[in-house]
């Protein structure tokens, strides 16, 4: 049961952080500072609570887990926002959250995770939910996104697939928690300023560049910490699956915030979603 409700509020936080990104993404700003930014916020937290609880510990196993998922993890949203430049955002978003089938394939082979009938109807219901929500956002007509960048989605939903395995692995290597995530925010940084450096040249760091970037920040923490909570207590496939469905907090948000019109596909999607959990939940127990 821990790892349903720390999976829901690593869903929550990412939810939430979703409608901080649109926001963000309203106006022309610097990707690559935002990204820097986050994990500098993100290392500085983790840091802070491990200096506090006296759990900072730099292991071998944590240095070398904790480098491939801040890796993978930096590089997978990198990918995602090139890759989105020229598909659109529903086909980006969508093949992206699609990563819960390769976490539920590698965590069956690697992990040796069982899927009885309940989790494996649960994950049935989460894929069948985002592909409504993709539908609900049909890319304008005529596009026709290049194969090369369809690829680069599913390598970055591959990525970001891999940063879920790794986390249930630091879990079962008992690596420092808060060390783990900081060393993670460490590579956001060194991305974000890569990419910085290489695309956008230089940037003007406004008032409002800093605020968005630490309220993401202080979100991506809650998200990293309660994922890592929840594959502590279960299986990287409910945990991972659950957090994907982040819409359930976006979708709300949206027709609040931004006056967004919920057709009868999304809110067909959110019963699915809820579905999708209650199910999950069972199979876990």
């Amino acid at each position: 049961m821990m790892t349903i409700l720390f999976s829901l509020g690593s869903m929550f936080f990412a939810g939430v952080n979703d409608l901080v990104f649109k926001r963000y993404g309203q106006k022309p700003r610097s990707v690559g500072a935002f990204i820097a930014l986050i994990g500098i916020v993100w290392t500085l937290f983790f840091l802070t609570l491990g200096f506090i609880k006296g759990t900072l510990s730099w292991t071998l196993p944590l240095m070398i887990i904790g480098s491939l998922t801040g890796i993978t993890s930096a590089i997978s949203n990198i990918l995602l926002i090139e890759a989105m430049k020229r598909t659109g955002a529903g086909i980006g978003s969508t093949i992206y959250r699609l990563n819960l089938i390769f976490v539920a394939v590698m965590a069956f082979f690697f992990l040796h995770e069982t899927f009885n009938i309940w989790k494996t109807t649960g994950l049935v219901c989460a894929v069948v939910t985002i592909v409504l929500i993709f539908q609900n956002h049909n890319e304008p007509s005529g596009q026709s996104p290049a194969v090369r960048f369809l690829l680069l989605l599913v390598l970055a939903s591959f990525l970001r697939a891999c940063m879920g395995i790794g986390y249930k692995i630091a879990s079962l290597c008992q690596v420092s928690d808060e060390a783990f995530l900081a060393l993670n925010g460490v590579y956001w940084m060194i991305f974000g300023g890569a990419y910085l450096l290489s695309k956008e040249r230089s940037v003007v760091l406004k008032k409002k560049v800093l605020v968005y970037a630490a309220l993401s920040g202080l979100l991506v923490c809650g998200i990293a910490i309660c994922m890592k909570w929840a594959v502590n207590y279960g299986d990287a496939s409910v945990a991972v699956t659950i957090s994907q469905l982040s819409f359930l907090i976006t979708v709300p948000g949206s027709v609040i915030l931004f006056h967004e019109h919920c057709s009868l596909k999304t809110i067909a999607a959110v019963f699915l979603a809820v579905a999708g959990i209650i199910l999950l939940a069972i199979g876990q127990v």
